[in-house]
């Protein structure tokens, strides 16, 4: 029985947190990426 309880504990609690810190991570990832290559991209252009 506390096997059970233990999981759902993670399921409702741990997982969802998991997902938000993943995709928070990932969307820093691909900003900090992105805003490089428009960057690179825009130099020597006019504003």
């Amino acid at each position: 029985m506390a096997g059970v309880v233990l999981i759902v504990v993670a399921m409702v609690l741990a997982l969802p947190v998991g997902f938000f810190l993943v995709g928070a991570l990932w969307s820093a990832l691909l900003g900090w990426l992105l805003a490089d290559d428009a960057d690179e991209r825009a130099e020597g252009q006019p504003a």
